[in-house]
């Protein structure tokens, strides 16, 4: 095989690259939005009363019980209740630590991986493009300098499909980056409507650690006459 042989069957290589690069992109994208719809919770006020009214009734385990219910589990919201009931013993500032770090390992970890997988669909996409142009221009080239007569149909043909694989990465870049900055917003959007969803519960244990103080102090003995 000739080396402009060699060079088109790498072009094409390329141009099934950038195929299965559109195609992954479009499956991060779905995965991406799907988990966010589990994570966020539409209507969190009948979560957030049930819970309160557990808990200033002292019901903390039934009010975990909501939490973990099938209705709520998937849900950031309730993860977080479910932990900070779980660890209420702690103090609250320790649980705050605790939530913090159940939020980023537990609800937006997985998240944050497949939007680096984003930014390297937005990177990889123009450069195999170019990639895929430069290798498609050396063969036509090489059928030029090799041709004594140059068919000019032949040659704007070679140069047109060149031009495409930059096309094509800029196609799969574009909107994979409009997808990366959107999520990105939708990503904050649910980490400040949590952590104030989440502060509503959090006051209520504050409430009523008091009150669970007091009532585990064991009274003093009357003193003897």
């Amino acid at each position: 095989m000739s080396v402009t042989g060699i060079i088109d069957v790498f072009a094409y290589v390329i141009y099934g690259s950038l195929a299965l690069l559109a195609v992954w992109g479009a499956y991060i994208s779905i995965l991406l939005y799907r988990t966010l719809r589990k994570k966020t919770i539409r209507d969190p006020a009948p979560l957030i009363l049930q819970v309160k009214e557990l808990c200033e009734a002292r019901k903390f385990d039934a009010a975990m019980s909501v939490c973990q219910s099938p209705t709520y589990w998937h849900t950031a919201l309730a993860q977080l209740i479910a932990v900070a009931l779980k660890n209420r013993a702690k103090g609250l500032a320790k649980v705050k630590q605790l939530l913090v770090t159940e939020f980023h390992t537990e609800v937006v970890a997985e998240m944050e991986n497949r939007l680096g997988s984003v930014s390297t669909i937005v990177r990889l996409g123009p450069l195999l493009g170019l990639l895929g142009t430069v290798a498609s221009m050396i063969a036509a080239f090489g059928r030029i300098g090799s041709s004594e007569k140059v068919n000019p149909n032949a040659l704007a043909s070679d140069i047109s499909l060149a031009l495409w694989a930059t096309g094509a990465g800029l196609l799969i870049a574009n909107p994979m980056m409009l997808i990366g900055n959107d999520f990105h917003a939708r990503l904050r959007r649910l980490r400040d409507r949590t952590e104030k969803q989440l502060q509503e519960v959090l006051d209520v244990m504050e409430t009523t650690e008091p009150q669970r103080a007091a009532a585990e102090r064991p009274s003093k003995p009357a003193a003897s006459r």
